[in-house]
């Protein structure tokens, strides 16, 4: 009964409009002129008032000259270039809100915690060393653990390891670390890239900090202070890996320790 059907358009002329093109008429107005007046005003006088704060005898500060040490070029315009950058980041931690409200309850159990590994390197545990420091890498998947000692023995002779766990591999086994570090001094702290997921880095009870490429199964050290008449000798209890552009406030923390050391040892 019915069918499809494709019609032309169809427009219907206004024959109001088109009687009225004929009645059109043009009108303006003129507001009456505007009158402005331009002022000014110039004050009489300028007082200047500062205040100073007593001083905070209660308020203990490292009293460091660095007169002669500035003495050399290369040292006085480093700090200078990065001294905007050093302030900038402290501001910010000062005014660092992130834990604000959040207190540590020590008593509390939380009944839905479960332990899911119990890691474990077996040579470590023969020797009875301790785990001095643990870190997770960038992905999240991958944890690292130096073993070293706490307590009595000599720390800087003594062998120690670090040892790294992919939780996420295929065939995990905690009784074996994925990658296994022999170190010649003990490993008090470790620190993993925060964007390079192999890079980690290693305090030694020697007063050497190492870096080592895990993705490098022949020798993963990259890298090390060494140790000479004129290096730090204390140990490093705790290294931090920074991003490319804030490299520079890592060094200048690390020079400013140096030369504090160099002060307090005269």
């Amino acid at each position: 009964m019915f069918s499809d059907a494709v019609l032309e358009g169809v427009s219907v002329e206004s024959v109001w409009r088109k009687s009225q093109e004929g009645h059109r008429e043009s009108r303006s107005c003129q507001t009456n002129p505007l009158k402005t007046k331009d002022a000014c005003n110039q004050t009489c006088g300028i007082r200047e008032m500062g205040t100073q704060t007593e001083k905070n005898v209660n308020q203990r500060t490292l009293d460091v000259d660095l007169g002669p040490l500035l003495d050399y070029p290369d040292l006085g315009q480093f700090l200078k270039r990065v001294e905007g950058v050093v302030i900038k980041e402290l501001e910010k931690n000062l005014k660092s809100h992130a834990f604000d409200g959040f207190d540590v309850n020590w008593e509390e159990q939380n009944e839905l915690v479960t332990c899911l590994h119990s890691l474990q390197y077996p040579e470590a545990l023969e020797l009875q060393l301790q785990v001095t420091s643990v870190s997770w890498n960038s992905t999240g998947s991958v944890v690292a653990c130096s073993y070293g000692r706490l307590g009595d023995g000599d720390w800087s002779t003594e062998k120690s390891y670090v040892c790294t766990w992919n939780l996420d591999r295929r065939g995990f086994l905690p009784n074996h670390p994925d990658t296994v570090i022999d170190v010649q001094s003990s490993v008090m702290c470790l620190a993993f890239h925060p964007l390079q997921p192999s890079l980690i880095a290693g305090g030694l009870y020697n007063g050497e900090v190492l870096l080592w490429d895990t993705s490098r199964t022949d020798d993963p050290l990259i890298g090390r202070t060494g140790l000479t008449a004129d290096t730090h000798t204390d140990a490093v209890y705790q290294v931090i890996l920074l991003p490319a552009e804030e490299k520079i406030i890592l060094v200048y923390y690390w020079v400013m320790f140096i030369l504090s050391i160099l002060h307090i040892s005269q």
